[in-house]
């Protein structure tokens, strides 16, 4: 229902114009180096704009009271080209000048003060047409913005501060992406939330239909994925986005249904009809096999002992990349860095990729396919310290140098077991399965609608 409200809605009624995408095109040939502060709602930020704009300092009042990332640095974001910059930050600064302080900016989170420290022109990464989708983008994300706006304001929906600040004071130390990934850290030793027993009562955010208060937080916390739940690095905005999608998830169904009606449109009542029959499969599922499958450590420990190659880790590299745009300037940067030259310094001076300053071109410790264009010649490299030959990418040409390999793994069995038990789970879930569907046609007269077969076919998924 929420897909057919954005689809419906949103989508379907945006247009684009020619002049629309040139006014764009030609704000993407500058850069923002940025400072920001971000609120919980807006009257808290027109505050601290009076406090700065008679006198008190930008960044002293970012470290006290902003919720964003970058609150502890005086809200310095750095720099960044149009186009990679949020929206709704680009519309403002679109109307300032250099060291101008913005009126408050509706955010996903909350309301947002920006600073610009310094603007300059660029030759833009990207193309025409990106600015084409980009400008599309922004009409489809400013829509569902006014309908997120608009429901807000009519259930009341409010944000406390004060106990969002003792929510993230609180927050357990940010456990490292590498970590979940390899199951050093699961669910079962992650860092917990803990915070004392005098503030779990505390109202954290309410709304016509209900409240959270601390201690509901502590349990959307527990229950969410590790990758979903809030991190330091993120800023206080992160809790303020757990809280929202939480009370989204129950409020836009409704809305969809009951105010927009979208079910009167004949293709989505359609696909919800299709879509509601999935959902009781799976809940037949959850009722008739979940509750009724075990899996023992003494099965998980044969599993680790009899599968270890498919247990295994992938290999991992980092590599360090420079970006050309003429194949004869590639081949030259080639010829220099396999003769000796300082890669760092080619990096330097050679590359156009804007991402330079910031981390020489190096990808980090990364596994085959999270830079497509590059991984194929990074990975086929020999050893490290080996430079590629010069080849060609989307945005001109490219030459890469390896720098480090980590080999693939054998997870110790308390790192896996997690995945495991999972494993082991779905397989004898789906044997009683077939058990059952067995004994159901021996005790019941039962059509088989093969039509329909396909729809009950279980295929899970790992979060």
């Amino acid at each position: 229902l929420i897909t057919a409200l954005w689809d419906q809605k949103i989508s379907k009624s945006i247009t684009v114009t020619e002049a629309e995408i040139d006014k764009y095109w030609e704000e993407m040939h500058y850069e923002y180096t940025l400072s920001q502060i971000i609120t919980a709602n807006e009257q808290d930020a027109l505050l601290l704009r009076e406090r700065i704009l008679a006198g008190e300092d930008f960044a002293q009042l970012a470290k006290d009271y902003s919720l964003g990332p970058g609150a502890e640095n005086g809200g310095f974001v750095g720099s960044s080209p149009v186009g990679k910059i949020h929206w709704w930050v680009e519309e403002m600064l679109f109307t300032m000048k250099e060291g101008e302080i913005s009126q408050p900016v509706r955010t996903d989170s909350g309301w947002t003060l920006i600073k610009i420290i310094k603007k300059r022109k660029i030759v833009p990464d990207e193309d025409r047409e990106y600015a084409a989708r980009r400008v599309r983008g922004i009409k489809e994300y400013k829509g569902r913005d006014v309908l997120k706006e608009q429901i807000e304001r009519d259930i009341n929906l409010q944000i406390f501060t004060d106990a969002v600040n003792i929510v993230y004071n609180a927050l357990p130390e940010d456990v490292p992406f590498e970590d979940i990934v390899n199951y050093k850290v699961t669910r079962d030793n992650a860092p917990a939330l803990n915070i004392d027993e005098q503030y779990l009562n505390m109202i954290i955010c309410q709304y016509d239909d209900g409240s959270y208060t601390i201690k509901d937080f502590i349990d959307l916390y527990n229950v969410a994925s590790l990758v979903e739940r809030p991190r330091r690095q993120y800023g206080r905005e992160n809790i303020v986005q757990l809280l929202k999608k939480v009370i989204y998830d129950k409020v836009l169904p409704v809305y969809a249904e009951e105010v927009a009606h979208v079910l009167d449109i004949p293709e989505v009542k359609k696909n919800y009809d299709n879509r509601r029959e999935q959902y009781l499969v799976y809940r037949l599922y959850q009722d008739q096999i979940d509750d009724e499958v075990t899996v023992t450590i003494q099965e998980m420990r044969e599993f680790y002992d009899n599968n270890r190659d498919l247990i295994l880790t992938k290999e991992r590299r980092n590599y360090q990349v420079i970006v050309l745009d003429k194949e004869e300037e590639a081949k030259m940067v080639e010829k220099r860095a396999k003769d000796g030259d300082d890669f760092n310094k080619l990096v330097r001076d050679f590359s156009k990729d804007p991402s330079v300053k910031e981390n020489m071109g190096k990808t980090g410790l990364v596994y085959p396919g999270n830079y497509l264009e590059y991984d194929g010649v990074a990975f086929s490299l020999a050893a490290e310290g080996d430079v590629s030959e010069a080849f060609q990418i989307t945005r001109g040409w490219a030459v890469v140098k390896l720098l480090q390999i980590e080999p693939g793994r054998l997870p110790s069995f308390e790192e896996a077991s997690e995945t495991i038990k999972q494993n082991l789970t779905e397989k004898k879930g789906e044997a009683l399965l077939q058990e059952k569907l067995k004994k159901w046609s021996a005790d019941y007269k039962i059509k088989i609608n093969e039509r329909n077969l396909a729809k009950a076919e279980m295929k899970r998924t790992r979060l």
